[in-house]
């Protein structure tokens, strides 16, 4: 095995194909040398999952220590604003164990803490209060996040790697030296694009999940491979990986590719992937653009499309068995009163509030479950779900969480929870005996 940008046989190091910052499905291979590993991750990567920070908190991916992932934010609190706010969780913003702190309008420093931590730290400097009751935070979307220098890049890197891995290349060949030389810096002349084909995305949205990273290659008219590479449902991109030995050709204007999907509960799977196309065979498979020709109306269709990140939660029985889990533990604080019903909703953070909604409607229609059936069959039984992720509006939050507190003042809250967290148990167990886990 040699080295897939310049056949080095020496320091050949573990690569993570798809950076492990954006997949929770691992994927390596020590085909890349430890100084191009390196050149890739110092130059390009660190700074796109930096940009992604944001997301990725709210999708549940955590560090390699385990801990929610940080970004940077504006926070507005009872008409103080401020900025460049260091995030993790809303309990680290309402029950800070350090103070938070950014700046206000005109670049000073701003601190928020518990009163008694403030005092002892404000040495005589004016201290204000303020009511913590409703934060709000403010986050801008950027296209240079996903369409920037850093991310184009790192895709290019991503989908060369992994073309590598699927079609078991273990050296640099001839073939492949263009997208080489754009990744290592050694020419711009750009081979990503952005899939801007609504067919496309129609049928893509069918087979993926908010979170999940989707693969595939195929030969298009112009002679070339491509890997295709859609980021977590949000934007494809089509990146040009070598010249094509194969013929390009449409059948019955339907076009069938093997699609590659790594989820974000760490789990792989595969699957055919067909578009239909209205052109003849003379056009290329896809309409797509540059990066940098992205108009402010395609934009505002991509931050759309993002935005589900923020209201999705993907309903996958390993993501809720880590998430019930936590909630259990918090449960068991609570009944002891250790911790109130703030805390225990993590301040009404939208995944603890969620997974209760989603255990309780399990326990509520129990007469639905069907134990022969796998947990992602029983789920559009028993929640009344056309797919496997669920949104909630704030407004239905809301209501939710003032029937939680309801619950609470009535001492009835546990019990229903325990109830929920007990179905969802049960069916765990029995997910273990029909996959044999």
């Amino acid at each position: 095995m040699k080295c897939i940008y310049c056949n080095s046989e020496t320091e050949l190091t573990s690569s993570d194909i798809i950076t492990y910052a954006i997949t929770g499905a691992k994927l390596t291979k020590s085909f890349v040398c430890k100084t191009h590993n390196a050149l890739t991750n110092d130059n390009y990567e660190k700074k796109f999952v930096g940009d992604l920070d944001f997301f990725r908190n709210h999708l549940g991916f955590s560090t390699r220590d385990g801990k929610p992932i940080q970004y940077m934010a504006d926070i507005s609190v009872d008409g103080t604003e401020m900025h460049n706010v260091k995030i993790s969780t809303r309990e680290a913003l309402y029950a800070p164990k350090n103070v938070v702190f950014g700046f206000d309008d005109d670049g000073k420093k701003v601190i928020m803490a518990p009163m008694p931590k403030i005092e002892k730290i404000s040495k005589g400097q004016d201290i204000s209060t303020v009511n913590i009751s409703d934060v709000t935070i403010h986050k801008t979307v950027s296209s240079d996040s996903f369409l920037g220098f850093y991310a184009v890049h790192s895709v290019a890197k991503i989908a060369y790697e992994w073309y590598c891995y699927v079609n078991h290349i273990e050296e640099l060949i001839k073939e492949n030296s263009e997208i080489v030389n754009y990744i290592l810096g050694k020419s711009d002349v750009c081979p990503v694009d952005i899939i801007i084909d609504g067919n496309y995305y129609t049928a893509i949205d069918q087979l993926s999940e908010v979170g999940t990273n989707a693969f595939f290659q195929y030969d298009d008219i112009d002679g070339y491979r491509y890997v295709v590479f859609d980021l977590w449902k949000t934007i494809s991109y089509r990146v040009r990986i070598c010249k094509s030995p194969d013929v390009y050709s449409l059948t019955q204007n339907i076009l069938f590719f093997e699609l590659y999907l790594y989820h974000v509960d760490g789990s792989k799977s595969e699957t055919a992937f067909a578009v239909y196309s209205l052109d003849d065979n003379k056009k290329a498979a896809f309409v797509t653009i540059q990066p940098q020709d992205m108009t402010v109306e395609l934009w505002k269709v991509f931050v759309s499309r993002i935005e589900m990140i923020m209201s999705t939660m993907v309903l996958s029985i390993n993501i809720l068995k880590r998430e019930v889990d936590s909630l259990h533990l918090k449960l068991k604080k609570y009944d002891e009163e250790k911790i109130d019903i703030v805390q225990l909703l993590g301040f009404e953070e939208n995944n603890v509030v969620t997974v209760i909604d989603i255990i309780t409607q399990l326990f509520a229609n129990k007469d639905r479950y069907d134990s022969t059936k796998t947990f992602n069959q029983n789920l559009p039984l028993m929640l009344n779900l056309s797919s496997d992720t669920i949104g909630k509006s704030l407004e239905d939050k809301k209501t939710f969480v003032i029937y939680l507190v309801g619950l609470d003042k009535k001492k009835e809250l546990s019990d229903y929870i325990r109830k929920g967290i007990s179905m969802f148990y049960e069916m765990y167990e029995n997910e273990k005996r029909l996959t044999k886990q």
